[in-house]
C-alpha cells in the first residue's frame, strides 16, 4: 500500500479525528511492513526472553528442592549455573529485542514525519494562515515523536506479556487449579480498575497536548518577530500573553500527572494486595502439606512475574490511548484537503505565455470579497505594469496565478486554458515570482540560489550573476559560492538578499515573471545599475510588474491601476501617459507620486 494512502483511509471517516482499529492495522502494514525482517527478529527475541523468563522460577524451585534433600555440591553448582545462564540469557535476549524494537520504532516515525511534512506542504495558503508554524511544528514533530513506543513496542509487548501471563497462569494451575483460578480472576479485575482510570486520564492527556501546541505557536510568533516587538515596547504585552499560555499549561500539566500519578498509585496498591493474596494462600496450602516450601517461593517469583507484565499490559494500553491522543491529531492535519487540487494536466506552449482574467472575483476566509469581476488580458511576451494604493488586490492577483488560490468565480487562463486543469508542479515551474520578503535557509550560498538542487551547475550559476552586473559583489564573498548563510541573511543587505531571489527565479528560466515589488528594497542606484541586466533577463517572456515606484515602472508595454480591488484602467502605457484624464498619467504630473501610490 502506498503511504500516501494511509491517511486518506484515516480522513475516509465521517469523523475527522476518531481512529479505527482497522486503520491502526493500516498504519501498521505500511510503517512497518518494509521492516519486516526486523519486526521477525524482534518477535523471535522476544519470544526467547518469554522462555528464559520462565524458566528462571523453575530453576530455583529444582535448586532449593536439592538443598533440601541434601544434593552434592556438584549438582547444586550445575544449578546455579544454570539459573545464571537463563538469567544472563534473558538479559542479553531482551538487550537485542530492545535495540531493533527502537530500530524499528524510530524509522516508522521518522517516515511518518516525513509523510506528514509533505501533506502540510501541498496544502494552501488557507490552511497555513489558519496554523501558526509553532502549532504545526508541535503536530509534525512533538505528536510524531511520541508514537515511537506505540510503533516499536505495543503489539510486541502486549502479545510477548500476554503470552508470559497465560504461561505463568498454566504454571500456577497445574500446582493447584484453585490458586490459577482465584490470581486469574484477580488479575481480570485489576485490568479492569486500571484500564477505567486510564480512560479518565486521557481525556487530560488531550487538554496538555493541545496546550503545550498553542505555547509553542507563540513562540513561533514571538522568536519571528522579535525586533518589531522590540521597537514597538510590546513586550510587556508578550509576557503577559505567555504568561497566560504558561499557566494553562501548567494547569493542564498538573491534571494530566494528578491522574497518572493516582494511576500508578492504584497500581502500587493492586500489586501489594495480590502479594497478601498469594502469600495468604501459599500459607494455607504449605501448611495444608499440599506445597513444598520451593514450590511456595516459586509461585511468589511468579506472581512478581505476573504483576509486572499486568503492569506492562496496562502502560502499553495506556500507550496506545496516548497514541491514539495523537494520532488523532495528526489525523486531523490528514483530514484537512486543499481547497486548490491538482488539475488533469495541460499541454504549455515554447515561450511567453499569454494570460488572460475573465471575470474574476475572489475572497478569503473571512467573506469580504477582495477582487471584483477583474477581466483583462495580457499578450505573450508584453510586460504590464500593475500599480495601485496598498489594499487594491495586487498581491491578491498574483496569487491566483501562482493558484496559492482558485477563483470565487471566474477563470484565469495562462495560454489560452483554464489554470485549474494544470498540474501544480508543472504550472508553478512556469511561472517565477519575486516578492517583497525573501526567506534565505542555513546553508551555502549555491543552496540558497538552487534549493539544494544539484543538478544546477556552477557555471549556470556564475553566468546568471554575471548576468545581473553582481560580479564585484560576488567577488568579494570569501568562499564564493561556498558561503554559508544563516536564515537571517548572514551578513546579506536587504538588497543583496533581494538579488538573491532574482537570480533563484532566473536560475528556473520561466515563461512568466512575477515581480512583486521586488524592487522596493532596493536603493535607487541599486535598482537602475539593474534596469539593462534586468531587460536582458526578462526578453522573450511575459513580465507582471507589482511597483510602488512610478519609476519601476517606466519601460513597461501596459499599465494596470487597480482600485478597491476593481481595474481603475488597463491600456498601453503611452497611451495612458499622454491622456490628461487618465488616473496614471496623474500620478506621473505629481510630485509625491511614490506617497500616492501607497
Amino acid at each position: 500500500m502506498k503511504r500516501s494512502h494511509v491517511f486518506q483511509s484515516l480522513a475516509a471517516h465521517n469523523s475527522p479525528t476518531r481512529v479505527t482499529l482497522r486503520q491502526y492495522g493500516t498504519l501498521f502494514t505500511t510503517y512497518l511492513g518494509p521492516q519486516w525482517f526486523r519486526v521477525v527478529c524482534m518477535t523471535l527475541l522476544l519470544i526467547g526472553s518469554i522462555v528464559l523468563e520462565l524458566l528462571g522460577p523453575q530453576i530455583i524451585r529444582i535448586f532449593i528442592d536439592a538443598v533440601q534433600h541434601n544434593g552434592n555440591g556438584q549438582v547444586l553448582t550445575i544449578i546455579a549455573l544454570l539459573y545464571l545462564g537463563a538469567a544472563i540469557g534473558s538479559r542479553l535476549v531482551s538487550a537485542c529485542a530492545s535495540y531493533f524494537s527502537e530500530n524499528v520504532g524510530w524509522n516508522a516515525i521518522n517516515q511518518l514525519r516525513a509523510d506528514l511534512t509533505r501533506h502540510c506542504l501541498n496544502l494552501d495558503r488557507s490552511f497555513h494562515t489558519a496554523h501558526t508554524p509553532g502549532e504545526l511544528l508541535e503536530r509534525v514533530d512533538s505528536n510524531v515523536e511520541q508514537l515511537s513506543t506505540f510503533f516499536s513496542q505495543f503489539v510486541i509487548r502486549i502479545l510477548g506479556s500476554g503470552i508470559l501471563m497465560l504461561g505463568i497462569l498454566v504454571l500456577m494451575a497445574r500446582e493447584n487449579i484453585w490458586f490459577g483460578v482465584t490470581m486469574g480472576m484477580y488479575l481480570l479485575l485489576s485490568n479492569v480498575v486500571l484500564t477505567s482510570l486510564q480512560k479518565v486520564a486521557m481525556v487530560y492527556y488531550k487538554r496538555h497536548l493541545q496546550a503545550q501546541a498553542e505555547l509553542s505557536g507563540f513562540w513561533g510568533e514571538l522568536l519571528s518577530s522579535l525586533e518589531d516587538i522590540a521597537s514597538s515596547g510590546a513586550a510587556r504585552y508578550m509576557l503577559r500573553h505567555y504568561s497566560h499560555l504558561q499557566r494553562r499549561e501548567n494547569s493542564a500539566e498538573l491534571k494530566r500527572t494528578a491522574f497518572w500519578v493516582g494511576f500508578e498509585g492504584t497500581g502500587m496498591s493492586l500489586e501489594a494486595l495480590s502479594m497478601l493474596v498469594v502469600l495468604i494462600l501459599s500459607a494455607s496450602f504449605f501448611v495444608q502439606g499440599r506445597f513444598s516450601i520451593a514450590t511456595v517461593v516459586m509461585l511468589l517469583i511468579y506472581t512478581l512475574q505476573l504483576l509486572d507484565h499486568a503492569y506492562d499490559i496496562a502502560e502499553q494500553l495506556s500507550t496506545f490511548q496516548q497514541a491514539t491522543a495523537n494520532l488523532e491529531r495528526i489525523n486531523e492535519i490528514y483530514h484537512t484537503q486543499s481547497r486548490v487540487q491538482d488539475g488533469p494536466g495541460m499541454h504549455f506552449p515554447a515561450g511567453a505565455l499569454a494570460v488572460c482574467f475573465e471575470d474574476v472575483s475572489f475572497a478569503y476566509e473571512n467573506g469580504q470579497t477582495v477582487l471584483h469581476h477583474i477581466s483583462f488580458q495580457l499578450v505573450a511576451g508584453e510586460t504590464v505594469g500593475l500599480i495601485g494604493r496598498t489594499g487594491s488586490g495586487k498581491t491578491t492577483l498574483t496569487r491566483l496565478l501562482m493558484r496559492f488560490y482558485d477563483p470565487t468565480s471566474g477563470s484565469v487562463l495562462l495560454a489560452g486554458q483554464d489554470l485549474r486543469l494544470a498540474r501544480l508542479d508543472d504550472l508553478r515551474t512556469r511561472i517565477g515570482l519575486v516578492t517583497q520578503e525573501v526567506q534565505l535557509f542555513r546553508g551555502t550560498l549555491r543552496d540558497n540560489l538552487t534549493f539544494f538542487d544539484e543538478s544546477l551547475s556552477d557555471q549556470r550559476i556564475l553566468q546568471a550573476i554575471e548576468q545581473l552586473g553582481i560580479d564585484e559583489w560576488y567577488a568579494g564573498l570569501p568562499r564564493g559560492l561556498d558561503t554559508e548563510l544563516s536564515s537571517n541573511g548572514g551578513g546579506l543587505s536587504a538588497g543583496e538578499a533581494q538579488l538573491l531571489a532574482c537570480i533563484r527565479v532566473f536560475l528556473q528560466d520561466p515563461q512568466l515573471i512575477i515581480l512583486d515589488e521586488a524592487t522596493s528594497r532596493l536603493d535607487g542606484a541599486t535598482e537602475k545599475a539593474l534596469g539593462e541586466a534586468t531587460e536582458r533577463l526578462l526578453a522573450g517572456r511575459t513580465v507582471l510588474v507589482i511597483a510602488h515606484r512610478l519609476s519601476t515602472v517606466e519601460r513597461m508595454d501596459r499599465i494596470l491601476v487597480l482600485a478597491d480591488g476593481r481595474v481603475l484602467e488597463y491600456d498601453r502605457r503611452k497611451t495612458l501617459a499622454n491622456d490628461p484624464t487618465s488616473h496614471y498619467s496623474q500620478l506621473l504630473q505629481r510630485t509625491n507620486s511614490e506617497g500616492m501610490l501607497t
